[in-house]
């Protein structure tokens, strides 16, 4: 039996989102890094219980999923990815206009030839502040429209492919 230390464990940096900066039609998947402090996920499993008549203890099981991404970032209005989030606070967009069209890429290890696995998301961005003394910082998070796409995404090309 192998060390499952020896296989090492997954690094921040093997975990990569992008942003699309570009259109729904011809995407731009830039990636979230320099800038990003903080890209959190919390899947919020959402649950539910029951007790049969014949048991004693309850049963738990997971129903759905509320997903959400905490985000603090340095106010790095260069940067098309976080531009984009302080410019849906700054004109106060709601509905359709505050949601972002993320992929979060599993980089582990070698690209595979079909590319890292990938889920694509729609995320309404909810910021919560936009402070600092010196350099400017935003923060917030941002929340779960609907099911992920699972696929797979090559880096050479920066494309996305949903699994069929």
């Amino acid at each position: 039996m192998a060390d499952i230390l020896s296989e090492g464990v997954v690094q921040r940096t093997d975990i990569v989102p992008y942003m699309n900066t570009g259109t729904e039609e011809s995407p731009t998947w830039s990636q979230m890094g320099a800038g990003w402090i903080k890209f959190s996920e919390s899947p919020n499993a959402q649950t539910k219980s029951k007790k049969y008549i014949n048991e004693k203890t309850e049963r738990e099981s997971v129903t759905r999923y509320k997903p959400k991404f905490d985000f603090e970032a340095d106010l790095m209005h260069a940067d098309p990815t976080i531009k984009k989030v302080y410019d849906i606070q700054r004109n106060r967009e709601t509905g359709a206009g505050a949601i972002v069209d993320i992929l979060v890429v599993d980089k582990f290890g070698e690209e595979p030839e079909g590319g890292y696995e990938a889920r694509r998301m729609k995320l309404a961005v909810s910021v919560s502040s936009v402070d600092g003394d010196d350099d400017m910082s935003i923060s917030g998070s941002l929340n779960g429209q609907g099911d992920d796409i699972k696929g797979k995404f090559k880096t050479g090309t920066s494309t996305f492919t949903a699994n069929s």
